[in-house]
């Protein structure tokens, strides 16, 4: 049984002790996440009545729609980057927030209800789904221990299955969150266009680095530099805040890029134009010794994920 709270600007909360239905997404490492400067995070996939969904939430609130002093939780169709100009479903949904203390659950729901997930809006949700101060405040429970619980309830047919995953950011030991890459005989690499590292390990996910000569539009030859992801969980996303590095052995003035905006793909990130050839080859630089070239990856942040059974 929900209890109302109350009702302001066409959103309404209540309080229940029943659990989400659909779906639990709990939170770790609140503080370490802001820390990374990930302005969001995205949950992995999950299915309700044949149609997959994901979360989207925005630790300091979504700052393009008028999120600025919140928290915003979004949810969204999944089934296909490029939705079909038949997609219409009338959905009707609402979010939950643990109450860690009382163990309640704070509902919060559109006061309209219905939403209309179609190709041209494929996401709904709340820019303002709770002030900063009411979800940090440790008397109201919703954040304690560095640790939050969202679930969604989602109403196009009763019956499906409740499924959930943990998702925390993780900062690795400085001793255990860097790799060196050797690369020898590299004045041969432009015959064979690349070179891959061996695979490692950090965090519990399995990684290489990729290197590639690849020619830019004005004809001139570029390092290429990416940073792989080898095996993770199937349908889990990875957030990585990391930095690529290209070793000076000489000067130690090394050339380095840093990528902190966790961006999600399936293969890896990285840098089409990492560094011109030339600069790599120029020998006053130190880059090149004996012939051969060390590239390294040191990772800042990394998300972990686990299913919830």
């Amino acid at each position: 049984m929900e209890r109302i709270i109350g009702e302001t600007n066409g959103i309404i909360r209540k309080i229940r002790l029943e659990a989400p239905l659909h779906f639990v997404w709990k939170i770790e490492s609140y503080s370490t996440l802001l820390e990374s400067k990930w302005n969001k995070i995205e949950s992995g996939s999950f299915e309700v009545d044949g149609h997959k969904w994901k979360l989207t939430f925005f630790p300091n609130g979504n700052n393009n729609h008028k999120g600025e002093g919140y928290i915003s939780l979004y949810l969204s169709i999944s089934d296909t980057e490029n939705p079909p100009l038949s997609l219409d479903l009338s959905v009707i949904f609402k979010f939950l927030v643990f109450d860690q203390i009382k163990g309640k659950y704070l509902t919060i729901q559109d006061s309209n209800e219905m939403c209309r997930f179609q190709w041209m809006k494929t996401e709904w949700g709340f820019c303002q789904l709770l002030p900063l101060g009411v979800f940090k405040d440790p008397s109201n429970g919703f954040l304690i221990d560095d640790r939050c619980i969202f679930g969604v309830d989602i109403f196009v047919v009763n019956g499906s299955a409740k499924k959930g995953e943990s998702f925390s950011v993780v900062k690795p030991l400085t001793s255990a969150n860097s790799y060196s890459f050797k690369i020898q005989n590299f004045s041969t690499l432009k015959k064979v266009g690349g070179v891959q590292s061996d695979d490692f390990v950090i965090e519990g996910i399995t990684w290489k680095l990729e290197l590639l000569l690849k020619e830019d539009s004005k004809g001139k030859d570029n390092v290429s530099l990416y940073l792989l992801v080898v095996s993770k969980q199937p349908d889990l996303k990875v957030y990585v805040n990391y930095k690529l590095r290209i070793v000076d052995q000489v000067n130690g003035n090394h050339l380095e890029k840093t990528d902190e905006n966790g961006n999600v793909t399936s293969d890896g990130w990285g840098y089409r134009q990492f560094a011109p050839l030339t600069t790599i080859n120029d020998k006053s630089r130190g880059f090149l010794v004996k012939d051969t070239l060390i590239v390294e990856v040191v990772i800042n942040y990394v998300s972990v994920v686990k299913r919830l059974s």
